[in-house]
């Protein structure tokens, strides 16, 4: 499985109360999707002194009219007030991992494979947090170009106050279409979102997304057919600064190989080397035949004759 920045500003958002109902402008929606974003989630995670993150998530494409493609994975991350991290990432694909971040150990295991543990050296122990907070925003970014949001009021939760969004369709109007996406995103520019539902609930504190409900319905041009496809994901926080203490996982020691650069340089030596080209043969040449002497007679080959 899609990230960058780590600034959060949602206290603004709930600023006016529920006095300013109504369709969000393109600064509050950048807000929106900042709080979305999995940098700024996990360092609003970290300043709530942790929490437990369960999301829940099914994608499913296909060509229209056929069979799509589904996958739905269920991510459960616990964060405590030090910062480590342990989190269980599964799909009924058969996939998935566990990873332990543990003061300066990083240990990762796939599923039915050993944990091995190793130095944690950044960017990698972000970046796979990043990845199991990853879900809202991945639906979020499909649907934004295409969405209209309204701020639908506030809630407490668990006597903390949040401002709750409200995610409809629109043919454009009211919405931040943004700058042209590349790469494999590139498909995403011409999408069009059939059908869209969406609530999220934003700590005003702290920025940490409280709850995530997001169901869309999407269509885009393919090779040969059109494909077409639904996105759906649910999250919700709970345990906010709760968390039992993350506990040293049992794993193997990363082995190291200490002639791993030597045996690298070995398999490639030569590949990038440039080779003279043979001079072609000219019409009419004669090819000429290569004589190699014969080797030397000694006194036991010679049938064990000697000279006189």
């Amino acid at each position: 499985m899609i990230v960058a920045g780590i600034a959060v500003a949602v206290a603004a958002v709930g600023c006016k109360g529920g006095k300013d109902q109504g369709t969000v402008p393109a600064q509050k929606m950048t807000v929106l999707a900042d709080a979305l974003r999995p940098d700024a989630f996990a360092a609003a995670l970290k300043r709530m002194g942790g929490a437990h993150f369960h999301a829940t998530a099914r994608f499913a494409a296909g060509p229209a009219g056929g069979a799509p493609n589904v996958v739905t994975t269920t991510t459960d991350v616990w964060m405590d007030r030090s910062g480590n991290y342990r989190f269980h990432e599964q799909n009924d694909r058969d996939g998935g991992r566990e990873v332990v971040l543990y003061g300066r150990e990083l240990s990762v295991a796939l599923r039915y494979g050993k944990m091995i543990r190793r130095v944690a050296e950044e960017p990698e122990p972000s970046r796979l947090l990043e990845e199991a907070l990853g879900a809202p925003f991945a639906v979020f970014d499909l649907v934004a170009r295409r969405a209209r949001v309204a701020r639908a009021g506030n809630e407490l939760v668990g006597g903390a106050r949040a401002t709750a969004f409200e995610l409809r369709p629109t043919a454009g109007a009211g919405s931040d279409p943004g700058p042209a996406m590349d790469g494999l995103r590139k498909w995403r520019n011409k999408a069009s979102i059939d059908d869209l539902q969406g609530r999220v609930l934003v700590d005003d504190a702290t920025g940490a997304l409280d709850r995530c409900d997001l169901t869309a319905k999407f269509s885009t041009a393919g090779d040969p057919k059109p494909v077409e496809g639904t996105v759906e994901v649910h999250t919700v926080l709970t345990e906010v600064a709760a968390t039992a203490p993350i506990e040293r996982p049992a794993a193997d020691d990363l082995a190291m190989r200490q002639r791993t650069l030597p045996e690298q340089k070995e398999l490639l030596r030569g590949l990038g080397q440039t080779r003279p080209v043979a001079e072609p043969v000219r019409p009419g040449a004669r090819a000429t035949r290569i004589v190699r002497p014969a080797p030397a007679k000694t006194g036991a080959t010679a049938g064990g004759k000697t000279g006189r």
